[in-house]
């Protein structure tokens, strides 16, 4: 019987996950992968765009060092100068160790492993004790799970909250020398003028901006943020409500059109203060890499709601919702994942979706499936946004 050395597995198991993550960078056994380490060789690294690092340790059963092995790993820099903030431990079965051939073998292998991350003080492991187990298309999942760049997403959503009070703080001083604004921009969000509602506006020109932001770099008639509000503009109102009204011509108008109302509504030089304030609040977001995939604004709302049981509204925190949105998509039966035209004949529908937070999720559950079944998901985006997926909510 052959004896597989773990660097074969290792390379054999980068090459499966390369085809179940086409968006992301596996490196196996690569000397050049940890900065300031030239001979540290993580056994696999994960590197995908807006994400963290990943890396997995595995080694065959008994696997006695794996877990020393994985949790060095954490806090080191990758290549691409992002923390590795999680790192998987990964326990070989003896079938593996004794395959001829190791692709086949890991394919069909139940693998075990757990999860380290890094915590104030120390590590975590998931779970705390004993192993998960799983396919290789499971370990893919974890991957993505635990590529959320935690510490980035905490910093964006501590420079969004800051931020929305300070604009707030201009909203609320308007109160006094325009009284009859606040109470207009109230009742275009079906509410009363109280501070929650002016840092709910606040939140909504502020996720616009941010947008704005991200779509300048992908349609050429955006112009950037800073060229339509920066300081070196004359009106910032009025070059941002034309920018927004040349966004909505092409679409995005659950984000753009209600923030079009808000800023129609303020004074041009209460205007032109929210704006300014909030372009140094796009820029500190910007810097900390993470894009609005990590439901920023989800997070936000729900702090931004004072009386949950008046409105009888509750987040999904965004664990709870990619654990939902597996056990959902796990139960429909004969779809053929690879078929980009046949997961377009699939609805989804969220009746009561804040702020999309399960949409999201299961998004993203039905576009790993499909790249895992070796599709590209960018082929799915207009269908899913266009037919796909329906929501709604009273809000």
């Amino acid at each position: 019987m052959p004896q597989q050395t773990e660097p074969s597995a290792n390379s054999a198991l980068g090459e499966l996950l390369r085809g179940m993550l086409s968006r992301s960078r596996v490196h196996s056994e690569n000397t050049q992968a940890i900065m300031g380490h030239a001979g540290l060789q993580p056994d696999v690294l994960v590197i995908t765009p807006g994400a963290a690092p990943v890396v997995v340790e595995a080694e065959f059963e008994p696997a006695s060092n794996v877990d020393t092995e994985a949790k060095g790993r954490l806090g080191l820099e990758a290549s691409n100068g992002r923390v590795i903030e999680a790192v998987i431990a990964l326990r070989y079965p003896e079938s593996v160790h004794q395959a001829y051939d190791l692709s086949a073998a890991l394919e069909s292998a139940r693998l075990r492993y757990c999860v380290f991350t890094e915590e104030a003080g120390g590590e975590s492991r998931f779970p705390n004790s004993g192993w998960l187990e799983g396919s290789v298309e499971d370990l893919a999942d974890m991957v993505r799970l635990v590529s959320v760049p935690q510490r980035a997403v905490d910093a964006a959503t501590l420079a969004m909250e800051q931020g929305i009070d300070r604009v707030a703080a201009i909203l609320d001083e308007m109160e006094e020398s325009r009284p009859n604004i606040n109470p207009a921009i109230a009742r275009l969000l079906g509410m009363t003028n109280v501070p929650q509602m002016r840092r709910m506006a606040c939140a909504i020109v502020v996720n616009a901006m941010v947008f704005h932001d991200r779509k300048a770099g992908m349609h050429p008639q955006i112009n950037p943020l800073r060229l339509v509000c920066g300081p070196d503009v004359s009106n910032p109102q009025a070059e941002t409500l034309q920018a927004w009204s040349d966004i909505l011509k092409i679409n995005y108008w659950p984000i753009f059109s209600i923030a079009t109302d808000i800023l129609n509504q303020l004074p041009s030089e209460y205007a032109s203060r929210v704006l300014s304030t909030l372009l140094y609040t796009v820029g500190e977001l910007s810097a900390t890499g993470v894009d609005n995939a990590h439901d920023l604004t989800g997070r936000i709302f729900q702090r931004l709601i004072a009386d949950r049981k008046y409105l009888a509204t509750f987040y999904t925190l965004p664990a709870s919702a990619a654990l939902l949105a597996r056990l959902a998509v796990a139960k429909l039966e004969g779809v053929d994942w690879s078929d980009a035209e046949a997961i377009g004949g699939l609805r989804v529908g969220d009746f009561a979706c804040g702020t999309g937070a399960l949409l999201s999720a299961v998004y993203e559950q039905i576009a790993a499936r499909h790249e895992r079944a070796g599709g590209d998901p960018a082929n799915l985006h207009r269908a899913m946004m266009e037919e796909v997926l329906y929501g709604c909510d009273v809000m």
